[in-house]
């Protein structure tokens, strides 16, 4: 809008410009455009002028560009809030899994990504991105939890001792080494979500466990956490801790798999039991949804081209 009013503006006096009589100063159309019924030379060069202007105000108005960084992210994900909260981030662009927002950033379309830590690492490694690196230190940490409906106390602490056995019996730290190279809780203080209350004696677990089923949500694009493998097998870390956890219930495991941004709705809706997806356990999303006990703690991490002058948070300020 400022540009298209200073065209205008410029164009005008341009205009009033070549058109002033030499002799009183005063602006006449005749001397500029019309003369006889036909275009004087002044009127001419008036156009050229006028036109000459516009474009090269066209010119400047196309390739100016916002003043600030381009970060990606995830939709739905507390990534987003936390990206906008720096004065240094111009836009903010939306994706909907960590394959697009690093193949944006390899490429050069986006100067930035805010991910977690975890996805970051395997994404670079799997993903072959040897021009990415992480930047800083951890924005701040996350603690992940299963999602489950407020009236299903049962369920969720049924959930929680299974999580505990696994972690007894060296099941949890088997499957971590397979897709970290080491057990992510080793020496990691696990907070309880609920201390101190009782007994559930709602009847979700009873359902369940007649069911004989157990399903639950994720986005089926946030690897090395839940993903599609090479043979499109759903695959990752929340897949196969989740398995145990049924396997120790004594019910079959069912994944489904969503669009992020919708994943609590369909949970509060009835589509499936639980989202098992890497979510994090905020003040916001514990309004709507219980959680069960963490299964592991990340953080939120800055990933950046290896040539960017990004070093971290910092550089975003």
């Amino acid at each position: 809008m400022f540009f298209s009013y200073l065209y205008r503006l410029q164009t005008r006096l341009i205009v009033k410009r070549l058109c002033e009589d030499t002799s009183t100063g005063l602006y006449k159309p005749d001397n500029c455009f019309l003369k006889g019924g036909k275009m004087t030379k002044k009127g001419i060069w008036t156009g050229v002028a006028a036109v000459a202007i516009i474009i090269l105000l066209l010119l400047v108005l196309g390739t100016s560009k916002k003043e600030g960084y381009t970060v990606a992210v995830v939709t739905g994900t507390t990534f987003e809030k936390e990206a906008r909260k720096f004065p240094g981030v111009a836009e903010v662009k939306l994706y909907e899994d960590d394959n697009q927002t690093l193949t944006e950033l390899s490429t050069g379309r986006v100067d930035a990504v805010i991910t977690d830590r975890l996805v970051a690492l395997t994404g670079i490694e799997k993903g072959g991105y040897d021009n990415l690196k992480l930047a800083g230190d951890l924005l701040y940490r996350e603690t992940i939890a299963v999602a489950l409906s407020k009236e299903d106390d049962a369920l969720r602490q049924a959930i929680n001792k299974a999580l505990n056995q696994i972690i007894a019996d060296g099941t949890y730290a088997e499957i971590s080494r397979k897709y970290f190279g080491t057990d992510i809780m080793l020496d990691v203080t696990r907070p309880v979500t609920f201390p101190n209350e009782a007994p559930a004696s709602d009847d979700s677990l009873e359902k369940v466990l007649k069911e004989g089923v157990l399903s639950f949500a994720m986005s089926g694009g946030y690897p090395p956490f839940n993903y599609y493998n090479e043979k499109n097998e759903l695959s990752g870390f929340d897949v196969e801790i989740a398995k145990a956890v049924c396997k120790k219930l004594g019910v079959r495991y069912k994944p489904v798999t969503t669009a992020w941004d919708g994943i609590i709705e369909g949970l509060r809706a009835g589509r499936y039991d639980g989202v098992w997806g890497s979510m994090a356990i905020t003040e916001g999303r514990l309004n709507i949804v219980d959680f069960s006990d963490p299964y592991y703690i990340s953080g939120a991490q800055l990933v950046v081209r290896k040539d960017s002058p990004i070093t971290g948070t910092e550089s975003l300020q």
